[in-house]
């Protein structure tokens, strides 16, 4: 008896165990994404589509993300996802980071895609799917 209490014990601390809700997978973050915002910068300004007459599109793959200004690719590059200690918060952050060593730190909820640039001075930037 003091087995199977003991197995169903260890069984169901494992199955309540889960991996964190923070850990991005590849497959979220790929897919197209409408810019909606800008915020940032030494000034701390804001810019929309409406405010800057500008559409812009970040289509992100398994291994690279390309970035459209008014349907118009202006760049494409490889990029990871790994987990490192951010430069603004000092703590443990899920980034993208492009090839050229550029890093965003990156929140999904819903169709909702965040990335801040990890670094003082920098631009976050809000996207949803299409």
């Amino acid at each position: 008896m003091k087995k199977i209490i003991f197995l169903s014990l260890i069984t169901l601390i494992f199955s309540s165990c889960s991996e964190s809700d923070d850990i991005i997978y590849t497959s979220e973050i790929t897919g197209d994404w409408q810019w909606q915002s800008a915020s940032g910068g030494l000034a701390g300004i804001t810019e929309t589509p409406e405010s800057t007459g500008e559409s812009r599109t970040l289509v992100i793959s398994a291994d690279s993300i390309a970035s459209y200004q008014n349907q118009v690719l202006n760049f494409k590059t490889a990029y990871t996802l790994e987990n490192r200690t951010s430069e603004l918060f000092n703590d443990t952050q899920e980034m993208l980071i492009q090839e050229n060593g550029f890093r965003q730190i990156i929140t999904i909820s819903n169709n909702t895609l965040i990335l801040v640039g990890d670094c003082n001075d920098c631009y976050t930037n809000t996207y949803i799917s299409e």
